[in-house]
């Protein structure tokens, strides 16, 4: 029998509600019990709270390139092992770590290695691999590598998810280039999300491949995407009028807060996904940094590639993003972990285990104090992140 604990007194998020001064129980993985403390089990041991801290469902970071020096194309166990230590101190239990536009067998290389490490980091744990890219249009190109582009390519793609070892859960592709629709079938047919993004696609295309049910997501929308014109509405309106999800990274920089109140109002709470598109520079400090193999400046936490406009990358984390949505669309809790955590599980088929707490569910959880600072994140039943500063408080008769 596998060792019982739990914590609380505090604030529970569950998908419909907030439960007052409550406990979360866990036994091995599993969330078992959520309960008052009358009905704590006798051989319970507790990590004590306090009873206006909140616990929410662990984060799910579907875009995430990297954070304080690492990044997943850098092909190492290490880098990886950095990412998913440092997103545990956010909140986030779970990311699909996200390639760049590269020499295809640099791109074959990485995935590999992420396949072969995913099972080996011991704090936000790898759900599988986004590839952004090297199907994208150089129209859009943004901060991706215009060298490497190919055009949609499913002997090309078997090639790459072959050396994925079949763990890539998601695909960023400029959909108009797939003329034939081969690869977003075969997406479909592997049950693989297909997100239009780095796209120039017209209103046409992009109804075109929503109706087919092809594409299920929009990789950050907004950016890398053909502009809004009142004459050729474009893939942002065709995508807004549709039931795809829509990526939003919240930093103030990539959309305006008051798009972002526009695009929630339009699509509403249970479509929009926060993403932090996070690059190595986020967590450090102001300076030039690679970003698949291009050089970023980064300055006040905006990123620009040298000698030019273009947006690079990001240095946002979840939890800053979660409290910038808070402060900006005065968001409830509740719909908050919709949009880090429940939304992406759905979207990526993992709901019936993560992206919320439930009896039964994975114990993906993080505990925020009155300051809406992390101070304990677990992963599948495992701590993988204590705030110092708070661990006697927090921790105080947990042995």
């Amino acid at each position: 029998m596998e060792k019982i604990w739990g914590i609380g007194p505090l604030q529970i998020v569950t998908e419909q509600q907030i439960l007052e001064n409550q406990y979360v129980v866990i036994e091995g993985k599993k969330i078992c019990q959520i309960c008052d403390a009358k009905q704590l089990p006798a051989d319970c041991e507790i990590v004590h709270a306090e009873p206006n801290f909140k616990l929410m469902p662990g984060m799910i970071d579907q875009h995430i390139h990297g954070i304080a020096g690492a990044d997943a194309m850098d092909g190492t166990g290490e880098s990886l092992q950095t990412i998913s230590t440092s997103l545990a101190k956010y909140g986030v239990t779970s990311f699909l770590a996200t390639t760049m536009t590269a020499d295809v067998e640099l791109v074959k290389s990485v995935v590999q290695t992420i396949a072969q490490n995913k099972e080996q980091v011991n704090g936000a744990k790898i759900i599988g691999i986004h590839l952004e890219g090297p199907f994208i249009n150089p129209i859009q190109k943004g901060a991706q590598s215009d060298q490497f582009i190919i055009k949609p390519s499913v002997e090309l793609f078997t090639q790459i998810e072959q050396a994925a070892q079949q763990t890539i859960k998601l695909v960023t592709i400029a959909a108009e280039l797939d003329e034939d629709h081969s690869l977003c079938n075969y997406f479909k047919s592997k049950q693989i999300v297909g997100s239009i993004g780095h796209s120039d696609a017209t209103f046409e295309q992009t109804q075109t491949v929503l109706n087919k049910q092809l594409i299920q997501n929009a990789t950050h929308f907004s950016n890398g995407m053909r502009a809004i014109h009142h004459r050729e509405p474009g893939l942002q309106i065709a995508l807004l009028q549709s039931d795809s999800m829509i990526e939003i990274i919240a930093d103030g920089y990539h959309i305006h807060p008051k798009m972002i109140r526009f695009l929630f109002d339009t699509v509403g709470e249970e479509r929009m996904i926060l993403i932090s598109d996070s690059m190595r520079a986020a967590d450090l400090s102001d300076g030039i940094y690679d970003l698949g193999g291009q050089q970023v400046q980064v300055e006040n936490g905006l990123c620009k590639l040298v000698g030019k406009e273009n947006i690079a990358g990001s240095t946002l984390n979840l939890n800053l993003a979660r409290k910038n949505m808070k402060q900006w669309l005065k968001l409830s809790d509740v719909t908050l972990a919709k949009l880090t955590a429940t939304n992406s599980a759905k979207l990526l088929g993992l709901a019936n285990d993560k992206g919320s707490i439930a009896v039964g569910k994975d114990a993906d959880l993080y505990v925020l104090n009155e300051q809406e600072e992390v101070v304990l994140t677990v992963c599948e039943g495992k701590i993988v992140y204590q705030n110092t500063k708070l661990k006697k408080r927090l921790l105080n008769e947990f042995h």
